[in-house]
């Protein structure tokens, strides 16, 4: 007997739960998507910073754009009219400043100067990008498509990175190929022009190979100098839309430098119209929710404020793209953040927020927790007071959090287990949650200030990973959405 309680009091200690363990991590809210003076914001980058500590964040994502450069060259020169409409157009539209005229390596070493002087937050760098656009119709009446299709690429760390960002605007890597040689078919032209001219001296009517000479020497000088300077891309603005593929190119070089992609806005369209002169110029994009279903690789999407219609509702896109991961049929499951797109103090920081959560406050932390999945995104004015101090899928001997799977044996129990805290403030403190399974609200649950949800399961076998998720609405229309917990039988 004197031999069993010392074992007793060991195990005891060793099976007690850990208080530390209910949750590891700490929070730091922050805003992804800040645009500085360095590509059109009001702020300076220190401004920025300032702004958002007066505003109680601790991260600080800047996407300031990469080009603002947009083309549109045609017949006898294109090189030269791209180089002349591309600056015609900053200039009236005050868009010529971004990254890479600012300079990518003084870009970073201003954000890390920033992260190093404020500890009270974070600062990572960025940059927002449209990857591709194309031209319709001709002059006077153009029609830009997809301009406002953004993607953010978070986390990059070598100038080189960004410099050599695949984009139509600085011609999709761009070299001498094939294309190269057969570009080059005016010097068969001018090489008959030198033909007939060197027959004309020998004729009596010199006359009739001279002037068709010149005609050769000019219509071959208009076309090499047009095709100048003999270097094509993957992609161009002029062969119309080319569907994913420049997308999914510039995902795939991020991704493969150890960045982060993010669709930015995915539900918004644009259709403004612009006029110079006699020209007018329509520029046009449709929202580009349903690319999320066909591009592969890519870290998430902004889910607040551009995603709520089609995305994230209960067995939405989001949800599709989550099922296919869980099928099999995807690589890897997407992160839903929220997206600031804060420019000056015209907007509040406040509004719309992504949650870290860090084991300790670093960059590299920040990137991991984004990387992972371990965030949740928050939108709407009551934002700032509500919280989700923590969410877990658990079983009798593991458990999970978000962006992490859970194994579990056949038909045992799973418990989801979740804790939302919502302060007291003017605008009230209601709270509104809806467990989804799989894209099906399961539960729904209801409370004031504090709402604790509690749901048990078991495990299925039918050899699939299922997920858990929240969808969560506070006061005046603030929202909570938190990033899926998997679990998947063993």
């Amino acid at each position: 007997m004197h031999r069993i309680i010392p074992i007793l009091i060991l195990a005891s200690l060793f099976l007690a739960p850990d208080p530390s363990a209910a949750q590891p991590y700490q929070q730091l809210r922050g805003v992804i998507h800040l645009d500085s003076t360095v590509s059109g914001g009001e702020m300076t980058p220190e401004e920025l910073i300032r702004y958002l500590v007066q505003n109680d964040l601790e991260v600080a994502i800047f996407t300031d754009q990469v080009t603002t450069r947009v083309r549109y060259g045609f017949f006898p020169a294109r090189w030269l009219t791209e180089r002349i409409s591309g600056w015609i157009g900053g200039k009236l539209f005050h868009r010529e400043s971004s990254v890479l005229t600012h300079g990518p390596t003084l870009y970073l070493d201003e954000l890390l100067d920033l992260d190093m002087r404020y500890d009270e937050i974070i600062v990572l760098p960025g940059v927002e990008v449209y990857p591709f656009y194309y031209w319709k119709g001709n002059l006077p009446n153009l029609s830009m498509v997809n301009g406002h299709k953004h993607l953010l690429a978070i986390g990059m760390e070598s100038p080189d990175d960004y410099t050599q960002l695949p984009t139509v605007s600085e011609g999709f890597f761009q070299g001498y190929s094939l294309e190269t040689l057969l570009s080059l078919w005016p010097l068969a032209l001018i090489f008959l022009g030198f033909k007939c001219r060197r027959k004309s001296r020998e004729i009596v009517h010199p006359q009739l190979l001279i002037i068709p000479s010149w005609i050769f020497f000019g219509i071959g000088a208009l076309f090499l100098i047009h095709n100048f300077p003999y270097q094509f891309g993957k992609y161009d603005q002029y062969h119309g839309d080319q569907g994913v593929k420049p997308y999914q190119e510039f995902i795939d070089y991020v991704i493969g430098r150890g960045g982060l992609v993010f669709w930015a806005h995915p539900e918004a369209s644009k259709a403004d119209v612009y006029k110079i002169g006699p020209i007018q110029v329509t520029l046009q994009t449709k929202a580009p929710y349903e690319d999320l279903l066909h591009t592969q690789n890519y870290t998430g999407f902004a889910a607040f404020y551009e995603g709520m219609k089609y995305i994230i509702p209960p067995g939405g896109i989001w949800d599709q793209i989550l099922n296919r991961y869980c099928l099999g049929k995807r690589s890897a499951p997407i992160w839903a953040i929220a997206e600031g797109d804060v420019e000056g103090d015209q907007f509040s920081p406040q509004l719309s927020q992504t949650v870290f959560l860090v084991e300790e406050r670093s960059r590299q932390a920040i990137l991991k927790s984004l990387r992972e999945g371990r965030i949740y995104a928050m939108a709407g004015p009551v934002a700032q007071h509500l919280r989700l101090t923590d969410f877990t899928v658990s079983s009798s001997i593991d458990t999970a959090r978000m962006g992490t799977t859970l194994e579990v044996a056949i038909g045992h129990p799973i418990h989801v287990d979740a804790l939302l805290e919502c302060e007291e403030s003017a605008l009230g403190n209601e709270l509104r949650a809806e467990l989804i399974y799989n894209g099906e609200v399961v539960q729904t649950y209801k409370g004031k200030g504090l709402l604790k949800i509690t749901y048990t399961d078991s495990v299925k076998s039918d050899q699939r990973r299922h997920y858990f998720r929240l969808d969560v609405r506070a006061p005046k229309q603030t929202r909570l959405l938190s990033n899926p917990i998997f679990f998947t039988s063993s």
